[in-house]
């Protein structure tokens, strides 16, 4: 029963494709061929296959089916642009055993595969090491203009000005116009309130607008002390005494 099931599937498999993909490590002055690790290795579709790379650089990974895999090349140390490969039949079909097509293209993860009907590489697969990994970040130096665009230097800088250049303003302002020194005055007392803990207070005397001043009570002036007069002589009881002849 199993054979006669193992029988039938064999005509569908001879329907599927499958291909090899073949490549090679094209060396450089970034990667010389005596500077391979051991243990270099080319990974299909992010480990569901793996190959080891020979020391002239060739690999070959074998029985690969139709669609779109990811060719990852692991050099440690190094690094290499990894590739899309779109395995599809041949077209137009030559014969039921052609072999299929390839199309191989860059991958980037900001984007999908192209279609096969784009440009594509060229085949046998030619890799280069772009550059070695580094994973040292140098410490960054003094940067003034970065240091002027933190918003706390800002603030500062500002506090800063504002205690220097706001006296000098207001005393130049005070001295130029009086009226405006005089109600400048005012909203310091209503804004002492604040600082003394006195919110109701204050509150109510900046809702009460500026104050009107009382106008001058008219003193009169004080009488001149007025200097005693003589008093008139009493008048002797009895009337006076009649000479004597």
């Amino acid at each position: 029963m199993l054979v006669q099931s193992v029988l039938s599937l064999l005509p569908l498999l001879a329907l599927v494709s499958a291909a090899s993909i073949k490549g090679n490590i094209a060396f450089n002055d970034v990667l010389p061929v005596e500077s391979l690790p051991i243990g270099s290795s080319v990974s299909l579709d992010h480990g569901l296959d793996r190959v080891l790379v020979k020391q002239d650089g060739s690999f070959e990974i074998f029985d690969v089916p139709e669609g779109i895999h990811h060719v990852e090349t692991l050099i440690p140390g190094y690094v290499v642009q990894p590739l899309w490969v779109t395995i599809s039949p041949p077209i137009p079909p030559i014969a039921e055993d052609g072999p299929p097509s390839l199309h191989i293209q860059s991958a980037n993860p900001a984007r999908q595969a192209l279609p096969p009907s784009s440009p594509s590489l060229t085949y046998p697969i030619v890799l280069e090491a772009l550059g070695k990994e580094s994973y040292f970040v140098p410490k960054g130096g003094m940067n003034i203009l970065g240091t002027l665009k933190n918003p706390m230097v800002l603030m500062m800088l500002f506090s800063g000005v504002m205690m220097y250049g706001m006296p000098k303003l207001v005393a130049s302002m005070e001295s130029s116009d009086p009226d405006l020194s005089k109600e400048m005055a005012e909203t310091r007392k209503k804004m002492a309130g604040f600082q003394n803990g006195d919110w109701a207070g204050a509150i109510s005397s900046l809702l009460a607008g500026p104050e009107e001043e009382k106008p001058a009570k008219a003193v009169k002036p004080a009488a001149a002390p007025q200097s005693p007069q003589p008093s008139a002589p009493a008048a002797k009881s009895g009337g006076g005494k009649k000479r004597r002849k």
